[in-house]
């Protein structure tokens, strides 16, 4: 009977060991399969971070190689800003002849916005949605540091200068640019932009006095 009941106890260690030893094969197996896990999901992640880098740098390629879907990026987002300044001018200026010429000059902007997003569409070129804060951050120094006749005055400055960049980037790619559509909207904006600019000199002239 004695001898039964160690046989028994005996039986019963064995079991438990074996038990024991299967939980710490489970738990390493586990921990295994884990890390496994975590190491693949790590690999897919930097592929697919990758990936995108690539497509972006392609993209980058694509339009810096370009002289026609560069042109109309920069001309987009320059225009943008413009009209965020235009539109500052009619809501704020106190100067009668500054808000009408604001206004006038809005309606051609959102006409070559217009046009170069029509282009663009045809030619499956990507522009920015926006022009990245520039033309709020033109608007935030005027109303910081002017107010009054002040403003205005730096207002018609700031449109001398925007109208000259914007001059001096269409006359820079009316010769580069491949397609002939693209450059006969070129020449057919510059003397609109012409005609801003000289306006804008006009009234600073007047504004200056």
């Amino acid at each position: 009977m004695k001898t039964t009941k160690i046989k028994t106890h005996h039986i019963l260690l064995v079991a438990a060991l074996l038990s024991v030893s299967a939980c710490n094969n489970s738990n390493t197996s586990t921990t295994a399969t884990a890390d496994s896990v975590t190491a693949k999901v790590d690999t897919a992640m930097k592929d697919v971070k990758q990936g995108a880098e690539n497509v972006a740098n392609e993209v980058k390629n694509a339009v810096e190689g370009n002289p026609d879907s560069n042109f109309v990026v920069k001309a987009a987002t320059a225009n943008m800003e413009e009209l965020k300044i235009l539109q500052a001018g009619w809501d704020k200026g106190t100067d009668k002849d500054l808000k009408a010429h604001a206004k006038m000059m809005i309606a051609d902007h959102k006409k070559l916005g217009a046009k170069v997003k029509d282009y663009s569409g045809k030619k499956s070129y990507i522009l920015p949605a926006d022009d990245n804060g520039k033309g709020d951050d033109a608007v935030a120094k005027l109303d910081k540091n002017t107010k009054g006749k002040d403003w205005d005055k730096a207002w018609a400055d700031k449109m001398v200068d925007g109208h000259n960049d914007a001059i001096s980037l269409f006359e820079k790619y009316q010769d580069k640019v491949k397609d002939p559509d693209l450059k006969a909207m070129i020449t057919e904006t510059l003397p609109t932009l012409h005609s801003h600019l000289d306006m804008m000199k006009q009234l600073k002239d007047k504004l200056g006095k």
